[in-house]
């Protein structure tokens, strides 16, 4: 009240009442949480066996930033404590210190609790940051899921992680919600889907339910008439008509894709019969739009006609789609003019750019992924880095037995643009086929230490670059044990020996400080691996030694 009657009592400029406004909120949301923090930590005390009042303390320490205080007083309580709002709890403040892997399995962990609602109260004073980390992880981890087979098991699976992203995202993620209903519907759930569709598009949608109950009756009749279902659709009206072959179109392009994603082209006739039937009574009834155009293109191109049966204004469709033309010049083995239409596509329509490699055989598409990452090469050297970004995302999207090397390839590229954050998304892909190498989308055999020793250390530099030097420095230290001689190489010629001692000399002070020795003696250890010189390094060491002495410690 009183901020409030002062804030009122006084002009400000609007620029100034705006910022006065956000300060005040935040000067009241951190009184707030140290009184939470204080009369936590005395029902602690007052009930020293129950759960509630240390997971209020943990909340309360994490609005206050001191995220490593509450991750380990989360871990301290004990194993017979209801489970799901503690792994809601550190799957959150795994993802917020970095540590993606665990948070995956946190995560999975909540979800067969099957108690995800325990999230909410914590979305409600989580930071916008956090919450939307949490809802691009789950998105993501949803993606992958229904990358595979879509049985009953995985496509429920996938809703838990579409329903957390939404719920992180306060019901406005618009693509998880659509996700979703997609998953509903294949579980035969059509009125929950509905409800998704609405809340999207305000129940518009709702009426493609009805038209996906009705396409097969469609089908049917062009089956038997093309002639007498063109008649049909063109006698209604605009709204209707327009409404009609929108969702032909939309069922063909996803039909199609299906297709593709089962089996390489070129397809068989009989596979895009369906296919054609669509595709040619909407050319019939909607050819002023110019996707109906490109969808019938791409269904030739599915077959493997790239000239044939192509009449001129499907021709000057292609040519003015810069992207289909490359998919013709890989099938005509111009790979690197190929590669270099489609990395245009690469920041503006990535979902576009996937459909379109998959309309590649499989043996082009390897060659021209080889292109692009050459042709990235070249221009890299000539300090054109967004150029060879582009090319190395088509190689890596091409690429599979290959695709660990493009990623470590745009992995340095980004590191060049300091797009540091996805620099470390690119090598958490190529860590994790170290540590889980059967994983088929990226892994090959099993790499030499050395190799991943390096591979820790760019994922290392790239996190420190970004403010996050404690999940930086166990990626050195780990580099350290694998081969040490490739991490000291890598340190000399990223961050330099005597800038990352300082990192470790820096978040030992801190474990030193909070009595974490044991933390403290490894990352001295560590530190003086990279520098042996390193006096400030050395003399801690001595006083951590000195205050435990334990079997662990001394050598």
């Amino acid at each position: 009240s009183q901020l409030q009657s002062q804030s009122l009592g006084t002009a400000r400029a609007p620029a100034d009442q705006t910022a006065t406004a956000y300060a005040d909120k935040r000067w009241l949301q951190r009184r707030v949480a140290i009184g939470v923090h204080s009369l936590a930590v005395l029902l602690m005390e007052l009930q020293p066996s129950a759960d509630a009042p240390q997971i209020l303390v943990a909340d309360a320490l994490y609005l206050l930033g001191r995220v490593e205080e509450a991750y380990r007083l989360l871990l301290a309580i004990g194993p017979t404590s209801p489970r799901a709002p503690i792994l809601a709890r550190l799957t959150l403040l795994q993802l917020h210190r970095g540590f993606l892997y665990d948070a995956n399995q946190l995560l999975k962990k909540l979800i067969q609790c099957g108690d995800t609602s325990c999230l909410r109260p914590l979305l409600a004073v989580a930071s916008k940051k956090d919450r939307l980390l949490l809802q691009g992880y789950c998105h993501s981890a949803s993606k992958r899921i229904l990358e595979g087979l879509q049985g009953e098991c995985t496509l429920r699976q996938a809703v838990a992680y579409l329903s957390i992203a939404i719920m992180a995202s306060g019901c406005e993620a618009a693509n998880s919600l659509m996700e979703r209903a997609r998953c509903y519907v294949l579980l035969g759930q059509r009125k929950t889907a509905v409800f998704d569709f609405r809340h999207k598009n305000g129940g518009y949608l709702s009426c493609s339910i009805v038209l996906r109950e009705c396409t097969q009756d469609i089908l049917a009749a062009l089956q038997i008439s093309m002639d007498a279902v063109t008649k049909d659709i063109l006698s209604l009206k605009d709204k209707a008509r327009k409404l009609v072959c929108d969702w032909l179109q939309q069922y063909c392009r996803t039909n199609l894709s299906e297709i593709l994603a089962a089996k390489a082209v070129p397809c068989q006739e009989e596979e895009l019969r369906e296919a054609f039937l669509i595709g040619g009574v909407l050319m019939r009834t909607d050819c002023r739009d110019t996707r109906c155009h490109l969808l019938y293109v791409d269904i030739l191109l599915a077959k493997g006609e790239i000239g044939t049966w192509l009449t001129d204004s499907q021709l000057s469709i292609i040519s003015e789609s810069q992207a289909r033309v490359g998919v013709v010049e890989a099938w005509q083995q111009n790979y690197r003019g190929g590669g270099a239409r489609l990395s245009k596509l690469t920041e503006k329509e990535p979902s576009t750019l996937d459909f379109l490699l998959t309309l590649i055989p499989p043996i082009h598409r390897k060659h021209m992924a080889q292109a692009a990452a050459q042709e990235a090469g070249s221009v890299s050297a000539s300090g054109h880095w967004e150029q060879a970004l582009a090319l190395l995302t088509v190689a890596v999207r091409a690429a599979a037995e290959l695709r660990l090397q493009f990623l470590r390839q745009r992995a340095a590229c980004l590191a060049q643009l300091d797009l540091h954050e996805r620099a470390v998304a690119d090598l958490d892909r190529v860590i994790w086929s170290h540590d889980d190498p059967s994983d088929a989308t990226v892994s090959g055999a099993p790499e030499e230490p050395h190799v991943w020793a390096d591979d820790l250390c760019q994922r290392g530099r790239s996190l420190v670059l970004c403010s996050h030097e404690g999940p930086a420095l166990d990626d050195f230290s780990r580099a350290l044990e694998l081969h040490r001689g490739q991490a000291l190489l890598c340190v000399e010629a990223g961050l330099g020996r005597s800038r990352l001692a300082e990192c470790f000399l820096r978040m030992a002070l801190q474990h030193y400080g909070e009595q974490q020795l044991s933390k403290a003696w490894r990352l001295t250890e560590s530190g003086l691996l990279v520098d042996s010189e390193h006096m400030e390094l050395r003399r801690l060491r001595a006083r951590v030694k000195r205050e435990h002495c334990s079997p662990c410690i001394v050598h």
